[in-house]
């Protein structure tokens, strides 16, 4: 009974138009019990072939049986796969790696002790404790062929597992496949350079431009070409083929090539070039007498597999966390990230502004060195009458430096010209009789002259090409004047409210009047870091695994892309309730930010923006070849969303029809939750916290679907 059978098996990459032509026609028989040889140059199509039969590539025409079943259907526990490529997760050590691969082949702790105990004197594997990461090229591939063989596979598929090996180890590794298919029913295909070392297969198949030159024993092949090497009959065969690819018509059709293609040591049709579909030097057994067998075969595995399914969750979490915990770039980032960005943030963000300068120019004095004499009294008051004298130099001494360090110039001209070299913010002048002119507009009110109102004021010249420093400095101004004037007026025994403006703002409804622009922004910037840092490691581990053949390694070893997917989320989500309780923690204590709302509420939010964009960042890893285009897509998601969900400035000062849109991004809804959480104390049955929650798991439900779609159409 066939183990593999392909028949016809046609594979190109590119257009139908132009087509690069792998697999050309070709067809294949391996038996049960017998170790199949597949020899041929880089390029010819073998790992291609191999990749097709483990079903992780689909063939354009033609059909593959393996095991009697179509290839991806075929439960991981009858398939070892050792692919070309290490695929083995560098972090794990070499222990770690054999149990993983038996875990997730649903064998128990004691099967894989004693496999292991087999394997790691057959393969002289490394020390069971050292990394994978710091073994050999040579160490490397004997324990991925560990883990191909750990669960005793019905068709063991090995490709170029000898490359690098010490001749020694190779010839006891091929002792021990001799002897394994002789038996048991396991069938072997193994592809190698080494085209000597194929004498002690059963079959071997010459492989050439995606063409079977020959497929038979390699004796017989030796005997046909009277030729005492394999090596030597390949060459005989590659040069009756010729140079030229066979031609294939833009319709799939094969036309007439110049090729000349061998099976069971015959020459075939070269108008054909089609293999025989029935081979006289194979015997095939009933189906009939093995169907029985074969069926309560498939149930056992089925259960097996579907029993193991909660072990192999654990075992891919697992890996997962000794992923992530055995590189100290992975636990920067997943635990002192967040705290660094915070800190950032906190230490940078809606301070105070330090080190200005602002000009000073007063022509009440001739020398400012009088406006610091204790000697120096600016109001009189007696006879219900209040003198002035020097009155700016009070101003000036209250101003004191807490705002901006003051500098002062004999002239407006000399103040203007520091400002324009942005030497100074800006400056500030009194006029010469800036007394006078404050005692005529209290004493004389609506009477006073035009001048007197003109002179009372102070003249501040600011630049305004940095407007957040420009509102401070003008915010101050007019709060260091309007003290200076109710203390004036406290001298002068008049009723202080004469200063105030006739609008009074009373206690606020929320926040305070000292609330900052930091307080602000903080919880969007909060969500934000939670979400791109979560994108960021998901798309990073997921591209990796993939480039490393991780991901298609454990497709084959019959887990689920579903599986995988799960294991990742409840991985992830693991971490991101402690990132999330990491950050409500830190901001509370070390920056003493408070809390008006439920701290567990504001966690959940939280997590479940982190697991947003964990989502996101399987979506990108899912539809992105490369780190490189995947950091292009976060990049170019990152800003537009940073812009537009209201944390660098109101909703409000944006059209009308991007506010209808920007109120569907991910998180700018939730930032107003989470805002509404700190500031006004709200609880999550408030409409305004709840729709929160509600736009977030829409998203993780589209991000999921999304994934899940990618995904299958991927597998």
């Amino acid at each position: 009974m066939a183990a593999v059978e392909v028949r016809e098996g046609y594979k190109y990459y590119g257009s139908k138009s132009n087509p690069k032509i792998i697999l050309n026609y070709l067809n294949m028989n391996v038996m049960r019990g017998s170790i199949y040889g597949l020899l041929g140059a880089s390029g010819c199509g073998k790992t291609t072939l191999l990749s097709c039969i483990v079903g992780q590539r689909q063939l354009n025409s033609g059909n593959i049986r393996v095991l009697d079943t179509q290839p991806g259907d075929i439960p991981g526990s009858r398939i070892g796969y050792m692919p070309q490529e290490i695929a083995l997760v560098e972090e794990m050590t070499v222990t770690e790696t054999i149990y993983y691969f038996g875990r997730i082949y649903g064998l128990t702790e004691e099967k894989i002790k004693e496999k292991f105990k087999l394997l790691r004197d057959l393969l002289q594997l490394p020390p069971p404790k050292q990394l994978v990461k710091k073994c050999s090229g040579g160490q490397q591939r004997r324990v991925s062929f560990a883990c191909a063989m750990i669960h005793d596979p019905e068709l063991l598929i090995l490709d170029e597992p000898t490359v690098g090996l010490d001749p020694m180890l190779r010839e006891k590794i091929w002792d021990f496949l001799v002897d394994s298919t002789r038996n048991s029913k396991m069938a072997v295909i193994i592809t190698t350079h080494y085209i000597e070392e194929a004498k002690q297969a059963n079959c071997i198949g010459l492989m050439r431009n995606g063409v079977l030159l020959a497929e038979d024993t390699p004796i017989a092949i030796m005997q046909k070409f009277e030729c005492n090497s394999i090596e030597d009959a390949f060459l005989i065969l590659s040069q009756k083929q010729g140079d030229s690819d066979v031609i294939v018509a833009n319709d799939g059709n094969k036309a007439t090539g110049t090729s000349t293609v061998m099976s069971s040591v015959e020459v075939i049709d070269t108008e054909t070039n089609r293999v025989p579909l029935e081979k006289p030097s194979l015997k095939f057994v009933d189906e009939n007498d093995n169907k029985t067998e074969y069926l309560e075969h498939e149930m056992e595995n089925r259960k097996k597999i579907w029993f193991s399914t909660r072990g192999r969750v654990k075992a891919l979490m697992t890996k997962n966390f000794v992923q992530l915990f055995r590189q100290p770039s992975g636990i920067i980032f997943m635990l002192m990230f967040p705290l660094i960005q915070l800190t950032c943030f906190y230490l940078a963000i809606g301070k105070t502004p330090t080190n200005l300068k602002l000009g000073i120019v007063t022509n009440e004095i001739n020398d400012y060195t009088k406006c610091f004499s204790k000697n120096l009294t600016t109001v009189y008051n007696y006879n219900n009458t209040c003198e002035f004298n020097k009155i700016s130099c009070r101003y000036i001494t209250e101003l004191g430096d807490g705002i901006a360090e003051r500098v002062y110039f004999n002239s407006v001209a000399d103040a203007h010209s520091a400002a324009k070299r942005t030497d100074v913010v800006g400056y500030i002048h009194f006029p010469h009789n800036f007394s006078e002119s404050i005692k005529s507009v209290l004493e004389d009110g609506r009477f006073a002259d035009d001048s007197a109102f003109v002179n009372a004021e102070l003249s501040v010249h600011i630049d305004m090409t940095d407007q957040q420093i420009a509102f401070f400095v003008e915010r101050k101004l007019r709060d260091k004047f309007d003290s200076f004037m109710k203390n004036v007026l406290a001298d002068c025994d008049l009723p202080t409210s004469l200063a105030n403006i006739p609008v009074q703002f009373q206690e606020p409804v929320y926040g305070s009047f000292d609330i900052e622009f930091q307080q602000y922004v903080a919880p969007g910037v909060v969500m934000t870091m939670v979400f791109f840092l979560a994108t960021l490691m998901t798309a990073a581990v997921f591209i990796s695994e993939r480039m490393d053949g991780v991901w298609d390694r454990t497709l084959v070893a019959g887990v689920s892309a579903t599986e995988m997917l799960w294991a990742h989320l409840l991985t992830q989500i693991i971490i991101m309730a402690f990132q999330s309780f990491e950050v409500i923690m830190y901001i509370g204590i070390v920056f003493d930010t408070y809390n008006k709302g439920d701290s567990t509420t504001l966690v959940f939010l939280l997590t479940l923006t982190a697991f947003c964009g964990m989502l996101f960042g399987l979506l990108i890893s899912v539809y992105c070849k490369s780190h490189t285009e995947a950091n292009f897509v976060a990049t170019g998601a990152f800003y537009p969303m940073i812009i537009l969900c209201g944390l660098l400035w109101p909703l409000e000062g944006m059209p009308k029809s991007l506010q209808e849109i920007v109120m569907f991004f991910p998180f700018t809804i939730p930032s107003i939750s989470a805002r509404n959480i700190i500031e006004k104390g709200w609880s999550i049955t408030h409409g305004q916290v709840y729709n929160g929650f509600i736009v977030m798991t829409a998203w993780i439900v589209i991000f999921f679907t999304l994934c899940i779609i990618g995904i299958k159409r991927k597998s």
